[in-house]
Parts: C-alpha cells; structure tokens; sequence
C-alpha cells in the first residue's frame, strides 16, 4: 500500500501508493520505488499523536489534469490507442496516463452497439471527438459517430412519403417487421 521512506532514524513516512502518480493507478510501490532508493517527498501531514507522517512523491511534479481543458478542447478531434474495453465503452489512451471513454452511445448514430467489440479491437489506433471534460472526477468524454454526419439530419431529403423503397427484413418482432433500406 506504499513505501516507507526513512527521513532520519527513528522517523520514517509513508509514500502511500495514491501519492506517487497523478495518472497511472499503482498497483505495488515497488512500480515506483526500489529498497534503498534516496526519494524526494513532500510533507502532506503530521499526526504526532499517532507519530505517523505522510509524504507525497506526485505533487513534485505539475498534476496534468489541472491543464487539461488547455490541452484538450471540446469538439477537437484526438488520436489514441484503444487499452481497454468493457461493456459500456472502449477506454482510448490520449497520452500515457490520461485516457478518455467513447461510450457505446458514442459509437454509432445508426446502429445498437451492445459491446464495444463490435466497432474497436484492443490496440486499435484511433480518432475521436472529445465531448465533455471532468476536471474534478478526471474523465474525458469521447465519440467516434461524430466524425461522422448524422444521417438523420438528413433523413427527409432523402425518403420521402409516399415514396417505394427497397430493403431487407433484418428483424421480426410480435408488433412489426424492421427493414434495413441503407447501410445502418
């Protein structure tokens, strides 16, 4: 849970593991750290009841999120690596340790995404649109449809009522037939 760091004898403090990275989620010290290593921390706190000290080793260096509106504005298109997938979205990593989330609603203006899997593959390189920045929860809203034009924008010009067209079946419920005419 952190690396004890001895500031002289007898006083030691705690690196916990939540102080050592703004960006990446340590999972062992020993990521960061190494036994004997000469550390430069910063004091955060002094509980001389309970003779602990804790220490933080990020806060030596510029929390990223706190230019990340600079960095990243809204409706700009990004370019990133796909590092995770689940269920609701595929993760896109932007820079090492910031990443952003195209959520299945963001995949596709036309089609019913049920798993990411169906548009992105892990390690995929790709472009995005961001959406919306949270600062405070540190998340990055991105979509992909967007670089596409919605063809429902458009949807009158091109079917027109009254108008015979051609499709295919591609579902059959109690209440009704769904025709694909287009792509999508």
């Amino acid at each position: 849970y952190g690396a004890f760091v001895e500031l002289e004898p007898g006083i030691e403090g705690l690196i916990h593991v939540s102080e050592m990275s703004w960006t990446r989620h340590i999972k062992n010290p020993s990521e960061v750290f190494s036994l004997g290593d000469e550390v430069e921390a910063l004091v955060l706190s002094i509980d001389t009841e309970e003779k602990k000290i804790s220490l933080g080793s990020k806060q030596l260096e510029d929390d990223p999120w706190d230019k990340i509106e600079e960095k990243y504005k809204i409706g700009e298109i990004k370019k990133g690596k796909v590092i995770n997938l689940t269920q609701f979205g595929a993760f896109v990593e932007l820079e090492p340790g910031i990443e952003g989330l195209i959520h299945v609603s963001e995949m596709s203006w036309t089609r019913h995404i049920k798993n990411p899997s169906e548009v992105f593959s892990l390690g995929d390189e790709v472009e995005a649109i961001v959406l919306a920045i949270d600062t405070e929860e540190k998340k990055i809203s991105l979509g992909s449809k967007q670089l596409e034009d919605d063809p429902w924008d458009k949807i009158e010009e091109k079917y027109k009522i009254g108008e015979t067209k051609k499709g295919k079946v591609i579902n059959l419920t109690q209440f009704g037939a769904f025709v694909e005419l287009d792509e999508g």
